[in-house]
């Protein structure tokens, strides 16, 4: 009995884990060229997600945040999947500190 409940509850555990979307892993990796390229260096970003646009089939958002030469950099791309992945729209911009009142 104990047996057959450990291996229930390992393979429940296998059911869980997510299995990553091989075009959201070529969403990310055409992002991470264009940051890239922008910087003009060969750095992975610290932190990268993408997920479909709703209502939009085939764009995929793509944010995260890479090492900069004055410190952290956040970005943004918007991206079309086709024959080939077109960029829509790119943005890299410093964070800035909110100001309390």
């Amino acid at each position: 009995m104990i047996p057959s409940l450990l291996l229930t509850a390992s393979l429940l555990g296998l059911a869980e884990v997510p299995v990553p979307d091989p075009v959201a892993s070529q969403a990310v990796t055409v992002c991470q060229q264009f940051v890239q390229v922008r910087l003009g260096k060969m750095e992975l970003p610290d932190e990268i997600k993408a997920q479909p646009v709703a209502k939009r089939v085939g764009e995929w958002l793509n944010d995260g945040k890479i090492k900069g030469p004055e410190g952290p950099l956040l970005f943004a791309c918007l991206l079309r999947q086709g024959k080939h992945w077109e960029l829509l729209n790119f943005s890299l911009w410093a964070p800035q500190e909110i100001n309390s009142a």
